[in-house]
């Protein structure tokens, strides 16, 4: 497996301008998922599965030098270990997962060099280990993943970002558990596009889409609302001149039974319970994901904004983020998958 380290690519970028004029655009119908064309032959031989991120993990926290610990959560409906590690000692709590959905495919690799980063020597890395405690979940969905299907691998199929409200499933109770022992106080998302749109009034191809809201803003406090604001703001800046971006607006959206939107709602748990606490912000990314020839370029638009996040939050830059230009931020057209 590739575990290409940060370094200057995620540290020297700048932080800048926004695009411009917003306008309407209809949510897909499921969003998240890979965007492939049809009759594509897509190889999976670079794209990590489960035994690279345990053998990933091993290597991280065996050279870490006791600064990454890894963790079972439970295990998923086939029996795998549901795999997280923890990074840092900080009382500031940071919730981080990919692949909820198993065919959306670089995601793990991209949170595996976030892990890598952050148990690295660098300044900025030092600075998060010590304000910071970061969970880092690279293959939420092991069983979706190694099948390459979205949802679970149960016969009934169960899309694991709609389960945090009947937790049908052993990989939603796991990480719930695991939600509430931790209480973080922000979370972030990785997803790939289901569909290849373009930036509305233009021929450019999206590439990344900031989901701002995974409910609608009158269900969060203000408190969250504003945080949302201040997290996208930081991702979307971090992507400014990065390469033919095209960032755009995620569709608004407002699911109630989502990982992220329960973790805004304080949703109760599998026995009815009231967890006691509900995440202050939470937002997701999604990411283009066709093109194998370019998986190092798609694998940093999630490493670059992520990495922008963590230091603006361990350097306690986020509250000052300014808000200006959210409604800036143009958005997308649905469109056929790119090349």
């Amino acid at each position: 497996m590739r575990m290409r380290r940060l370094l200057a690519v995620v540290l020297s970028c700048a932080v800048v301008g926004l695009p411009a004029a917003p306008a309407a655009a209809d949510p897909p119908t499921h969003p998240g998922g890979p965007c492939i064309q049809d009759n594509q032959n897509v190889s999976l031989s670079s794209v990590a599965g489960y035994a690279d991120v345990v053998s990933g993990l091993d290597r991280i926290a065996r050279t870490s030098k006791g600064l990454v610990t890894v963790h079972k959560a439970g295990q998923s409906g086939e029996g795998r270990d549901l795999l997280y590690a923890t990074v840092g000692r900080g009382p500031d709590v940071f919730w981080l997962h990919a692949r909820i959905h198993g065919d959306e495919l670089h995601s793990t690799e991209s949170v595996l060099q976030v892990l890598d980063h952050l148990a690295s020597g660098d300044p900025d890395a030092r600075l998060i280990r010590e304000r910071m405690t970061v969970i880092v979940i690279p293959m939420y969905n092991p069983d979706g993943a190694e099948a390459n299907i979205r949802q679970s691998t149960t016969p009934n199929r169960v899309d694991l970002n709609r389960d945090w409200e009947n937790f049908s499933q052993p990989e939603s109770r796991a990480w719930y558990a695991l939600w509430q022992r931790m209480r973080p106080r922000l979370a972030l998302d990785l997803h790939h596009m289901g569909t290849a749109p373009v930036v509305q009034g233009t021929e450019e191809l999206n590439q990344f889409q900031i989901g701002i809201r995974p409910i609608d803003p009158s269900r969060m406090t203000a408190t969250q609302w504003a945080t949302a604001q201040q997290l996208s703001m930081v991702s979307v800046k971090a992507l400014d001149g990065f390469g033919q971006t095209h960032v755009a607006r995620y569709p608004d959206i407002d699911i109630t039974n989502a990982v992220l939107s329960r973790m805004l709602l304080g949703g109760p748990g599998p026995d009815g319970s009231s967890p006691g606490f509900a995440t202050q912000g939470a937002i997701f990314y999604e990411v283009r994901s066709v093109g194998q020839k370019s998986n190092g370029y798609l694998e940093r638009l999630f490493t670059v904004p992520t990495m922008a996040v963590l230091n603006a939050v361990a350097r306690g830059e986020l509250a000052g983020t300014d808000l200006s230009g959210i409604d800036a931020i143009p958005r997308a057209t649905q469109g056929t998958c790119g090349v």
